[in-house]
């Protein structure tokens, strides 16, 4: 004998408790999402940089996306330059508290310890100290390379502001300069080699390329490449909001080769990014760090740099014995009550 249920039964759905474990799903899967897109994995991983587009607008509800730069008090020894026999020129910029350039420094306010690379002191003295901007004789002052980021997490308006920013420091800077144009995706594009036609530098600067993966330290790499040969003051501006998922060469490598022919490197970072290799990049170059969130605000960081860039000093020094370079450099600076002290060596 078989029984049978009876027919006015029904089978009951929680579904409270279906709903309230789809919402505890959903909740974790996107704890994990912005977890992963908040680290280095997150910001290297292509598939999450182009994801990371769509939920900027979580970035001012992120605990971790605040301001921050090194702009303040700071000291940099940009590179040195070997003028004559037993004579260099040292080109170095200085920041007060608020992170504005100190303009005029004297020389008697200015200790430099030098040694070549066997370690012998080469008891350096300090002749004159006068800005970049009073060498009117000097050819080709200043060349530097733009490196702009064109990855998949880029937002239109991250490309308007990066471009409009670039575009107005051409403007700004008063020293004679070459530049030249390198834009990168997961390979790198030199739109613009160097020149002194600053209309051709801006139109090179407006020019877009597709938005794919970050090779991120080749297109630094290729700016480099491209001054590295350049008479005095040589730098990179990058402007990037992602790690490198698609380059052949690592940091350490560009970071040496910055080292070996005396170019900094002054880092705009913003978006979902982990900066500690920007961070590391910007100091191991001697040059200036920015991170802000929002692309909009970098224009602040951007006048900044304009200044500090017009402001460069030229610190003349001799040596007692004839080098092609030194192999550490410690310099003070006591300027306006403001004391500050860097080294620098060349392996």
């Amino acid at each position: 004998m078989v029984e049978v249920a009876p027919g006015g039964e029904r089978l009951r759905i929680p579904v409270w408790k279906y709903i309230l474990f789809l919402v505890l799903f959903m909740l974790l899967c996107l704890g994990i999402l912005w977890y992963l897109m908040a680290s280095s994995f997150g910001a290297s991983n292509s598939l999450l940089e182009t994801l990371r587009r769509y939920l900027t607008f979580f970035s001012s509800y992120h605990p971790n996306l605040k301001p921050e730069d090194d702009f303040s008090n700071a000291l940099r020894i940009h590179g040195v330059e070997k003028n004559e026999p037993k004579k260099f020129y040292m080109f170095v910029s200085m920041t007060d508290k608020d992170g504005s350039p100190v303009k005029v420094v004297n020389a008697g306010n200015v200790t430099l310890a030098a040694k070549d690379k066997n370690g012998t002191d080469l008891n350096a003295v300090v002749e004159r100290v006068r800005p970049l901007h009073a060498y009117q004789a000097m050819t080709d002052p200043m060349s530097y390379s733009c490196v702009m980021d064109y990855s998949g997490s880029m937002f239109p308006e991250d490309l308007t502001a990066i471009e409009k920013n670039f575009s107005d420091l051409i403007g700004q800077i008063l020293i004679p300069f070459s530049a030249g144009v390198i834009k990168f995706n997961n390979k790198v594009n030199e739109v613009q080699p160097l020149t002194t036609d600053k209309n051709a530098i801006t139109a090179a600067i407006q020019k877009r390329i597709n938005l794919q993966n970050t090779a991120l330290f080749d297109g630094i790499d290729t700016g480099v490449d491209k001054i590295q040969a350049r008479p005095h003051f040589r730098f990179v501006i990058l402007t990037t909001d992602g790690n490198d998922n698609a380059s052949t060469a690592s940091i350490d490598d560009v970071i040496r080769r910055c080292q070996i022919h005396n170019i900094s490197v002054f880092v705009f970072g913003f978006g979902w990014l982990e900066v500690t290799n920007l961070r590391n990049l910007s100091n191991s170059t001697d040059g200036y760090y920015s991170y802000v969130p929002d692309s909009s605000r970098l224009a602040d960081w951007f006048k900044k740099l304009g200044q500090i860039i017009n402001n460069v000093q030229v610190v003349e020094f001799s040596v007692a014995n004839d080098t092609n370079q030194p192999g550490s450099i410690e310099l003070t600076i006591n300027e306006g009550g403001n004391k500050l002290t860097r080294t620098r060596t060349w392996k």
